[in-house]
């Protein structure tokens, strides 16, 4: 085995590795979905995201494998942080530097292996975005491609948490000084100008007394113009928002915005997070306003870019993709020829691959569609029943192999000639989401249960224009399993994207981790709202509950005897 060379910067590498106060933190969504993507994308069942230190790698994000670290001398990452590029190693077991690796002889039993460096704005590598797999293989260009452009997504993630750590530092000093120097305002004003943040403070006039370097640099004011002038006469095209935050701060509130889009007069768009509080004199009144902004532009567009990147690599996967099924299906089916018994096992299971990729792709699509407004929704009455009795009707194949039933319990009279709103295309797919779901989790010859109730008139909604009116009556939709539920831990992230509760790559039941996602954004585009409801008491595997609500339809048409 030959460990990787020290590079020759390590002690300047390590300090800008602690600069970012990552190592040993808890697993964070943003990071994971970036893993779980590589993986995907790469056609990997393992990807990490690895921070080299001193002696040991520390994974940051881990889909696929159990450890969280491994000593530096075994790490493949530590060769991949010494070059430019991804480091690709197509088969472990024919590298002299990595055929006697405990990685390699022993679990993970690593064979393939590509990392992309993280690298720092100024230079630094860090540690990696990793694919791993357990057979030999090799990156195609675009994969390849795919996987830097998410080693960036990585850092990009790093450098906003190092931001929002600077200022919540900063923002805590702000208050303890606040508290200790209210009395001295000349204190508080060096103070101000002095912080490492944008921070402006304002009279009870919204007149200036004192901002931040940080606060000039970033709005183009000359450090000897602004002292006693009105915030509003420099800023005339104050979004109403923030006035309205300005005057209920001078009544003592606290007022904050993730992200405000703020147009300059050339027309440049910039995204402010801001938030407001007030100052004391030191006779305890209010004295003004203290305002902390900061320009997120460069975190909202590599947003943009992210999700733009994940649009376009779903739509031109998509075309291949169609590709290989109907060729793989040819061969399948004998006309290429008759396959021997171990090529037909291949060609199986790779049909099966590319179906869980065409789903993965259709549900990011899907996704991508909620999200950007593109997707159209068809509202109309449908009858209640029918609605239940089609998603029956249309799942019922997929619960039949599973050796498990469906059953409808008895509706109440007052719901038994009801029709909700709806699309009903939509709905359907949320029905075949949850119905799948159940049918997955409910014990061999079990029976999943669904049941329609009438909502109390307290039970509020976001009602959607051109939905419900305010006051329509909602039912609520259960689906209930025969399963243990879902592990108390992850409840809280049932509805987020890629989120899966077992994300192993050797879970017992498979899916995107964006079936929930779609299904919520569904229902909400409905003015309803989707939930969980586990069992009763923990570890009792008598069933756990999914539920959405939908809005009655005021004028509700006869449903057929």
């Amino acid at each position: 085995m030959s460990a990787a060379p020290i590079p020759p910067n390590e002690p300047e590498r390590i300090r800008a590795l602690e600069r970012y106060h990552i190592l040993d933190t808890l697993p964070q969504q943003e990071y994971d979905d970036l893993t779980s993507l590589a993986a995907d994308i790469c056609g990997t069942p393992i990807s990490l995201i690895s921070l080299v230190e001193r002696n040991r790698q520390w994974f940051k994000s881990k889909t696929g494998l159990q450890a969280d670290e491994t000593a530096r001398e075994l790490s493949f990452c530590a060769h991949a942080i010494l070059g430019e590029g991804v480091f690709e190693v197509s088969d472990a077991t024919q590298d002299p530097r990595f055929v006697d690796n405990d990685l390699v002889t022993d679990n993970p039993l690593i064979r393939f292996y590509a990392g992309a460096p993280l690298i720092t704005p100024d230079g630094f590598r860090l540690g990696t975005l990793c694919v791993i797999d357990q057979t030999p293989r090799k990156l195609t260009e675009r994969q390849s491609r795919a996987l830097e452009a998410l080693a960036r997504q990585v850092m990009t993630q790093m450098e906003l948490h190092r931001t929002v750590n600077k200022l919540q530092i900063a923002d805590a000093a702000m208050q303890q000084t606040l508290t200790h120097l209210a009395s001295n305002t000349a204190i508080l004003r060096q103070f101000v100008q002095h912080a490492p943040a944008s921070i402006a403070m304002l009279d009870s006039k919204l007149r200036y007394v004192a901002v931040s370097q940080r606060f000039l640099n970033d709005y183009g004011l000359d450090a000897s113009s602004f002292v006693g002038k009105s915030h509003i006469d420099l800023f005339p095209d104050l979004p109403s928002t923030w006035l309205t935050a300005y005057y209920r701060a001078l009544r003592g509130e606290v007022s904050r915005s993730p992200c405000d889009e703020i147009r300059k007069q050339n027309g440049e768009i910039n995204y402010i997070q801001w938030e407001v509080r007030p100052w004391e004199g030191e006779n305890g009144e209010i004295g003004g306003i203290i305002m902390l902004t900061e320009n997120i532009t460069a975190r909202v567009v590599s947003e943009k870019i992210k999700n733009e990147f994940v649009s376009v690599v779903s739509h031109e996967l998509r075309t291949p993709l169609t590709s290989i099924r109907g060729s793989l299906g040819l061969l399948h089916n004998g006309v290429a020829g008759q396959l021997t018994p171990r090529a037909q096992e291949m060609v199986s299971i790779a049909q099966k691959n590319v179906e869980r990729l065409v789903v993965l792709i259709n549900d990011i699509l899907d996704i991508d569609k909620i999200e950007s407004g593109k997707m159209r929704f068809e509202i109309k009455p449908i009858a209640l029943g029918e609605l239940l009795n089609n998603a029956i009707e249309a799942n019922r194949h997929y619960a039949t192999a599973l050796n498990v039933k469906f059953q409808i319990e008895s509706i109440n009279d007052e719901l038994k000639n009801a029709a909700v709103l709806a699309d009903e295309l939509r709905i359907m797919q949320v029905m075949a989401n949850l119905l799948s779901n159940a049918s997955k989790f409910t014990p061999f010859n079990g029976t999943v249960h669904l049941k329609a109730e009438l909502l109390p008139s307290t039970e509020k909604h976001v009602q959607s224009v051109g939905i419900a009116s305010p006051t329509a009556q909602w039912v609520r939709i259960k689906i209930k399993d025969e399963g243990c539920g879902v592990p108390e831990a992850f409840v809280s992230r049932l509805f987020e994207r890629f989120s899966q509760a077992d994300s192993s790559a050797t879970r017992k039941q498979g899916g995107t981790g964006l079936g929930l996602a779609i299904s919520r954004a569904i229902v909400e585009k409905h003015g309803g709202k989707i939930g969980y409801l586990a069992p009763q008491q923990e570890g009792d595997c008598k069933g756990a509950t999914f539920y959405f609500d939908l809005p009655i339809a005021e004028a509700t048409p006869e449903i057929a005897a």
